[in-house]
């Protein structure tokens, strides 16, 4: 099964970056845009596990839960991967206590590598808004909008999740297996 850890995103950040997505989409750039039921931030994609790893990742994770506290993000303005002059993924960018973002995603790591997952070399939260075909008019474009105002939603993060990824022809279907609340 494909899986991933995530954290998910309340429905103003949704309707956030539904309308960015369409201002952007309305100059007809060529994106494959993520659909507004699958917006999250990924802590760690895991890839294909077993269902045996899967419980072992299950347990791991609830301890991770009961080790870290609750945080506030907030959005922080539109950003490209890997940058903004040859852009293949735009993303809406976090800020706020990144510090205990950057302790949960440095918790997974270390209890997912005894199950012998690699640690991340960087975390770097962000909601994936699309990824990008480029063209000069699409770069141009997505340079416009990087430089438009965004208001700075802020949200508590008070749980994280293991997501199964069922990849189909009309797009992945993300799938809720467990929750793990932040109680550190």
């Amino acid at each position: 099964m494909r899986t991933f850890l995530a954290i998910s995103v309340p429905d103003e950040v949704r309707m956030l970056a539904q309308e960015t997505k369409e201002k952007i989409a309305a100059a007809r750039v060529n994106i494959k845009w993520v659909e507004y039921e699958n917006y999250h931030l990924t802590v760690k994609f895991l890839g294909d596990v077993t269902d045996e790893k899967v419980q072992q990742i299950r347990k791991l994770m609830q301890t991770v839960g009961d080790n870290c506290p609750a945080f506030q993000l907030r959005i922080n303005g539109l950003g490209f991967f890997p940058n903004r002059f040859r852009p293949r993924i735009i993303w809406l960018g976090m800020g706020g206590e990144l510090d205990k973002a950057q302790f949960l995603g440095n918790r997974v790591d270390n209890y997912l590598y005894e199950l012998g997952f690699e640690p991340e070399k960087q975390h770097r939260f962000h909601l994936t808004l699309g990824r990008i075909r480029c063209d000069i008019d699409t770069a141009k474009t997505l340079e416009r909008a990087a430089a438009s105002k965004m208001n700075p939603i802020s949200f508590t993060v008070d749980e994280f999740y293991l997501m199964e990824s069922i990849l189909r022809p009309e797009g992945p279907v993300y799938k809720r297996i467990d929750s793990f609340k932040l109680n550190g």
